[in-house]
């Protein structure tokens, strides 16, 4: 793991007599968008909401569900940046990015020097052939004039650097830049530049971060990627990627009460592609079902 900079104000205050909540929302492309929408939505209408956490993190789609719900919005407002994502690049355009993508990570040594390895990553990110800056963060004009909310993080990481930074609502950067950073997957989605540096995904190293989150007594993940040791090696963006944050979880279960929930997608085929917009679909009801069982769970640990 490497160490994050976190550019803003620190955890908000706990409430009086209620328990320090946090919730972490990790990456998983547009299915990623989609299961946590239909969670979330699932839950809500089940009677929990996870809208009053103190302190909110988000990586890249965790990044845009996270900012809506911090924000008092409806969550299925996501979705419309999906659709927008639908009309500006075709599926096999996505796929395509995706492939270029999993090329430049299986080329970078990730295990050995993150730092240099993302940046390595970063400068290939920065050639490749992707649409305009503008035309991306057009795809996130759902969160236009929202303002930043408090107690909500986002990631992403500094190419240049190779850093992981963390934004709150006192590092002074405008909610859509830092949320369409956070989105940025190398080559198929632009750098974003903010205050004249440049950002990427923020779930290449940990599609949760959850370790980005401040000390609360409870903590909620929502892992789009499976959880626990798979029995795989460390050689890919993905497997790197679950075993950091696996560890990050075990880390943080011995200081906190500690729910986490990934897909349930043992019906189905998990997809390959996470962009893939017809499974999409598929994993807003995946996610809405699985609310029906993970509620009394969350709801306990949420109000100990």
């Amino acid at each position: 793991m490497i160490d994050s900079i976190v550019k803003g104000t620190g955890m908000t205050s706990p409430r009086n007599g209620s328990p320090t909540r946090a919730l972490v929302l990790g990456g998983g492309g547009a299915v990623g968008v989609c299961w946590q929408t239909g969670l979330l939505t699932g839950l809500r209408e089940a009677g929990v909401d996870l809208a009053g956490a103190n302190a909110t993190v988000g990586t890249s789609a965790g990044a845009l569900v996270g900012a809506l719900l911090s924000s008092g919005r409806d969550v299925t407002g996501a979705l419309t940046s999906l659709a927008a994502l639908g009309q500006s690049i075709d599926p096999d355009g996505l796929a395509a990015g995706d492939e270029a993508f999993r090329s430049a990570i299986s080329q970078a040594s990730l295990d050995t020097d993150p730092r240099q390895a993302l940046r390595a990553i970063g400068r290939a990110a920065q050639e490749a052939s992707t649409p305009a800056e503008d035309v991306y963060l057009g795809l996130f004009g759902t969160l236009d004039g929202t303002a930043w909310p408090a107690g909500f993080r986002c990631t992403a990481i500094d190419t240049d650097s190779g850093d992981l930074v963390v934004w709150d609502q006192g590092s002074g950067v405008p909610l859509l830049n830092a949320v369409a950073a956070s989105c940025a997957v190398p080559m198929l989605f632009p750098i974003v530049t903010i205050k004249g540096r440049h950002y990427m995904d923020g779930g290449i190293l940990s599609h949760l971060n959850a370790t980005a989150a401040p000390p609360t007594d409870v903590l909620v993940a929502l892992s789009c990627h499976p959880l626990g040791s798979q029995g795989a090696g460390v050689d890919s963006a993905p497997a790197f990627s679950e075993a950091t944050a696996d560890a990050e979880l075990a880390q943080l279960r011995e200081t906190r009460r500690l729910v986490a929930v990934e897909p349930d997608f043992s019906h189905v085929e998990a997809p390959a592609n996470l962009m893939d917009p017809n499974f999409a679909i598929q994993a807003f009801q995946i996610g809405k079902r699985q609310a029906e069982r993970e509620a009394a769970p969350i709801q306990a640990a949420w109000n100990f």
